[in-house]
């Protein structure tokens, strides 16, 4: 996959050693080129890539990419987003993974894993948005209970979260 990188400086070798080692980058877009040509020294890739800021219109113009990939706080996702659009970069080609390091990325994808194996544990599910993540008492309950609930959880994923309970649990 190759990939236009958008990223400040001072997060970019943490986010290059997250990332993929078989992404191939067309551009890497910083705040500050040149502490980033010795970050990317570092870790092997051509400071030809390197970017500033101020010519993303001209990265997202000139360059070949199957996508634009930012991973910083959703804030500053939101702005970039907000200017892609301005230079008729589609949403479907903008990959926005804030805080990609957060273990509470992978959290649903081993919550899901442990009901599927412990489904027989639990007699009810809830899902739904924060205020089932951290208000609902579990202990409250009389039956065993499995919370889903997940900050700005939206219905399409609850309802799928539902449908692998009903499946793995048997309700």
């Amino acid at each position: 996959m190759r990939v236009l990188l958008v990223t400040w400086t001072d997060q970019l070798q943490q986010k290059l050693l997250i990332l993929n080692p078989e992404l191939e980058y067309c551009a890497i877009v910083v705040d500050e080129v040149k502490p980033a040509k010795e970050i990317l020294k570092r870790v092997g890739l051509p400071v030809t890539l390197l970017h500033p800021l101020y010519d993303l219109k001209e990265c997202v113009r000139d360059f070949y990419y199957d996508y634009v990939l930012c991973v910083e706080t959703g804030f500053y996702d939101e702005k970039i987003m907000t200017v892609l659009q301005k230079y008729d970069v589609s949403k479907d080609k903008f990959l926005s993974f804030a805080n990609l390091n957060s273990p509470q990325n992978f959290a649903l994808d081993r919550i899901l894993r442990y009901f599927k194996e412990h489904a027989q544990e639990f007699e009810i599910f809830a899902t739904g948005i924060s205020y089932t993540q951290v208000c609902l008492d579990v202990t409250q309950f009389q039956r065993k209970l499995f919370n889903f609930g997940k900050s700005s959880q939206d219905l399409y994923y609850d309802f799928q979260v539902a449908k692998h309970a009903i499946i793995y649990g048997g309700a």
